[in-house]
């Protein structure tokens, strides 16, 4: 809504996006386009909505803000309320970060401009802001805080009803808290690239109303949910990400005051009775499982009990600090955080297990979408913020304690979830603080982090000291794809390449008349551009089933290879398998397993071909999306003017992986399926240990299905399949380094679409080569004007 629309047209909005929800009419969709959404919004006890700023409230009342509890009276609460609408925050040093478009910027750049004076100007608003009223919100908010994209148009509204989930007086007390938290964030005393929504006004009951109804205005953010941020964006980003998290906790601990558990302790007596009140309300719990869950109680509590002298810092928390209450502008890396919530014990240690809530049990995959290609990819990365918060603290006297606040995080959930998605994550998490408990000592845990943290089995190793040291290919064909049917009845692992000119047998099943008879079987046609000079061994892994079904002998399935140079052929070993595997890595694990493979590896996929010679170290091999044409005209062009084709060798791209570089060629993001760049993934992978691949393959898995996450889980516990790039994200967040080799002649066949272009291609060719001129021939005649019959 425009700042001049009229004062009708502003009302009906509201109106309008109802009737629009209720139509679906394709007049009101067009009509609300321009209407921010809040797609991310997860469950919450308050109405919540988008408003117009123009039809905010602008007073904040400071006497509904007052606790009882809390020292600051109404002057000072007054002046917590103008720190937190304060143009900027106070002067800063110039050590601190600073990013264009943030508030750090805006500060800094009138740090520059220390001697100049400002003009004597009664009225300092803008000229578009001339009109408004004096209370408006956009009055006194700079650009700074009313960011980019919003227009200075919308604001968020959550209202409380009496006799609601959330009345009034509860949303007031996370207000203060979020008052108090952006005058910090305003005032400089927390790092600056963290801020929260600005509260414009609240309206609370008049004389005589309803008491417990509040509303509330509050900032529109339009950045990015965390989600967005694990999918999408590359390792410095996460890192920034989860030390943003880990500074707001940090500060909170400085303003705190420790206390000995024993005097903090009947708080939890209580909150145990309240939970245990609302349990039956649950109809996902049945008595067996709350019985379970009273014995953790008490087994957790006897525990604490026993040592009543544990420091506990206590003192402001945010109450609430998920990744659901986060918002994250990565191109000037704001972390805006929202929803603060009251607790039973206000302690910084709420806001650690809050982030150990998402980041070890995973309840953060249960409250957003994530697709199956991107599940490896979050449970690595919530993985390395556990770790990040670990290394964090352990070492203080207050992490023994952290577990007590961890259970009982997840325990008050408990009379609220909704789903069995939830309540398996709950349960489990409950299940492994209790075996936490119960099983480890301060030593075992502190083994269990070194061996998480270091999976590498050659750290510290020169992999360069031995010449003659080779690498061992893998080629996993054992998948279920390769026995999908692509033409003429021919499986993918024995689809006939009909570039290549090699001629086979009618015993394969192809008929001597069938234009497909010359060829060879793309399996052969994977490794056939590559320099094995470095190479020890080639192993190509099928399933033998398959093999004996479509090709009769194993003998003659390796005849198929005798097209290959003999220095080849002396390095293929064939690995038949018994059982098929669920996906590649499967494969790939299983081989070095069935092997006893040691030391360097380069994984081939088996649906693709390209030129490289392998070598050792942790490298992928990539080729850029983005084709550019030749300045010379090929010898078999039309015309003088090269056509462009895009890329006629990369059909299915939403197919691909994509991967980023950081300096000097350091991988710093890949992701399938997902343009993080213009680099795709070609099917290469090294790795300078097999341990290193099994070892990160295994954390993976057991991360995966320890946790069962996702509605539609598959057979054997796990959702979806795990891809090559998976265990190298990993590795990558556990600190290795992988760099990218660019290849060239990259031809695909991985998917059917993929195949059928690529024989289309091949079978011009061929008709081309039959009709007894070459293109260059055709190119040389049309030059001296001739034409080839003559």
């Amino acid at each position: 809504m425009e700042p001049h629309t009229s004062p009708h047209r502003r009302r009906t909005v509201s109106i309008t996006r109802r009737a629009h929800h209720l139509s679906g009419s394709a007049a009101n969709e067009q009509s609300n386009a321009h209407v921010p959404t809040l797609k991310g919004l997860g469950k919450s006890d308050c109405e919540v909505k988008i408003v117009s700023v123009l039809d905010c409230e602008t007073l904040v009342p400071v006497d509904a803000l007052l606790d009882r509890s809390s020292s600051l009276d109404v002057n000072d609460m007054q002046q917590v309320l103008d720190d937190a609408r304060s143009f900027s925050p106070n002067l800063m040093s110039d050590s601190l970060h600073s990013l264009s478009g943030s508030r750090t910027a805006q500060v800094q750049k009138a740090l520059r401009r220390p001697v100049l004076a400002y003009k004597p100007i009664t009225d300092l608003r803008r000229p578009s802001q001339q009109f408004l009223q004096s209370n408006s919100p956009r009055q006194y908010v700079n650009d700074a805080t009313l960011r980019r994209l919003t227009s200075n148009k919308w604001a968020v509204r959550k209202q409380a009803f009496a006799g609601g989930k959330q009345d009034g007086s509860r949303l007031l007390k996370q207000i203060r808290k979020q008052i108090i938290f952006s005058a910090i964030c305003r005032k400089n005393l927390m790092n600056t690239t963290i801020s929260t929504p600005e509260i414009y006004g609240i309206k609370t009951a008049k004389a005589g109303g309803v008491v417990g109804n509040i509303v509330v205005d509050m900032e529109y953010i339009p950045f990015h949910d965390v989600c967005h941020i694990v999918l999408e964006h590359d390792k410095s980003i996460h890192e920034w990400l989860i030390e943003s998290a880990i500074s707001i906790v940090d500060y909170e601990l400085t303003q705190c005051t420790t206390t000995p558990l024993k005097d903090v302790l009947p708080g939890f007596y209580s909150k145990v009775k309240s939970i245990q009140e609302a349990l039956p309300k649950s109809a996902l719990l049945s008595e067996e499982e709350i019985k379970l869950i009273m014995e953790q109680f008490d087994q957790i509590l006897e525990h604490f009990a026993a040592q009543p002298e544990i420091p506990v810092p206590v003192g402001t928390c945010h109450g609430d600090l998920t990744f659901q209450n986060m918002l994250v502008d990565p191109i000037n890396r704001e972390l805006c955080v929202f929803d603060f919530l009251d607790s039973f014990l206000e302690s910084p240690l709420q806001d650690i297990a809050k982030l150990l809530q998402d980041c070890r049990h995973h309840w953060f995959l249960t409250q957003i979408h994530v697709p199956d290609k991107g599940l490896a990819r979050s449970v690595t990365t919530l993985g390395v913020f556990y770790d990040r918060i670990y290394s964090a603290y352990y070492r203080y006297a207050f992490w023994d304690v952290v577990p007590l606040f961890e259970f009982f995080c997840l325990a008050r959930i408990l009379p609220y979830m909704t789903t069995s998605v939830e309540k398996q994550c709950i349960m489990e998490g409950l299940q492994r603080i209790s075996e936490d408990i119960a099983l480890l000592s301060e030593k075992v845990e502190e083994d269990e982090l070194i061996l998480i943290g270091s999976l590498s089995s050659n750290e510290g190793e020169n992999i360069f000291d031995d010449k003659d040291r080779k690498t061992t290919v893998i080629v996993p064909a054992l998948g279920p794809d390769m026995g999908e049917l692509y033409a003429d009845g021919q499986i993918k692992l024995l689809a006939l390449n009909v570039w290549a000119s090699y001629s086979l047998p009618v015993s394969l099943g192809v008929p001597a008349n069938n234009p497909q008879s010359s060829g060879r079987p793309l399996i052969v046609d994977s490794i056939s551009s590559l320099d094995f000079r470095n190479v020890s061994t080639i192993v190509i892994a099928v399933l033998e089933s398959l093999i004996l079904q479509h090709c009769g002998t194993k003998s003659y399935f390796e005849s198929l290879f005798s097209s290959l140079p003999a220095s080849t052929l002396l390095l293929i070993h064939f690995h038949y398998a018994k059982h098929p595997t669920v996906d590649a890595v499967d494969t790939v694990t299983s081989t070095i397993i069935s092997l006893s493979t040691t030391g360097p590896i380069f994984i081939k996929d088996a649906d693709n071909d390209f030129t490289h010679c392998i070598d050792i170290g942790n490298y992928l091999t990539y080729r850029s999306i983005v084709k550019i044409p030749s300045h010379t005209p090929s010898p078999l062009a039309e015309s003088e003017t090269p056509k462009w084709d895009g890329r006629p060798d990369l059909i299915d791209a939403t197919h691909k992986s994509y991967v980023s570089f950081s300096y000097d060629n350091i991988i710093s993001n890949i992701a399938y399926g997902s343009f993080v760049s213009s680099q795709f993934c070609c099917g290469g992978w090294s790795f300078t240990s097999a341990q290193d691949f099994l070892a990160a393959a295994t954390k993976l898995k057991a991360s995966i299905q320890g946790t069962d996450i996702g509605a539609d889980v598959k057979e054997g516990g796990m959702r979806g399949s795990l891809k090559v790039l998976d265990v190298l994200w990993q590795l990558v967040c556990d600190g290795q380094l992988f760099f990218g080799a660019s290849v060239g002649e990259y031809e695909d066949w991985g998917s059917k679409v993929a195949w059928e272009a690529h024989a289309k291609r091949g079978r011009e060719k061929r008709e081309r080569d039959e009709e007894g001129v070459s293109g260059w021939g055709v190119w040389f005649a049309g030059l001296v004007g001739l034409s080839i019959e003559s």
